[in-house]
């Protein structure tokens, strides 16, 4: 009797240790190679460290967005009055330095990744422009992209 018990005791241990556990499933490759449609922008322009102008634009359709290949190249669309204005660049990241390159200008854009999800990008970008008002001033421009799939 006891070797009986002992049996099906052994018997229900091995059955419930071949129980198979639901595998986690792999969380997603989070890459920016994608298409990204842009959400917000807000923009902010200073000279000598006094803030001149901002504004905040979240009015944007599913022609504005910014696709990244994995190969290092990518396009920007555009809303615009006669339709999307597409542009091609090229970039390369490194941690969260991102650099653009349009093809006409062989300078690059520095930005920051800020943020970088399955679902969303934000990046942050600084860079001295001419003034709108007085092409003979240079201004800092403060931009912060936000995007989502």
């Amino acid at each position: 009797m006891k070797y009986k018990y002992l049996l099906l005791s052994v018997v229900l241990l091995i059955c419930l240790n071949a129980c198979k556990k639901d595998s986690k499933t792999p969380a997603p490759t989070v890459t920016i190679a994608a298409k990204w449609f842009i959400t917000e922008q807000s923009s902010e322009l200073y000279f000598n460290g006094e803030e001149i102008s901002s504004f905040v634009d979240t009015t944007f359709t599913s022609v504005d967005f910014v696709e990244y290949y994995s190969d290092g190249t990518g396009y920007f669309s555009r809303s615009s009055s006669t339709g999307p204005s597409l542009t091609e660049f090229t970039y390369t990241l490194k941690g969260s330095a991102l650099t653009q390159y349009i093809s006409n200008v062989n300078t690059g854009t520095p930005e920051t990744v800020t943020d970088l999800t399955v679902n969303s990008l934000s990046i942050h970008a600084v860079s001295q422009i001419a003034d709108p008002n007085n092409p003979s001033q240079n201004d800092t421009e403060i931009d912060d992209y936000t995007y989502k799939r």
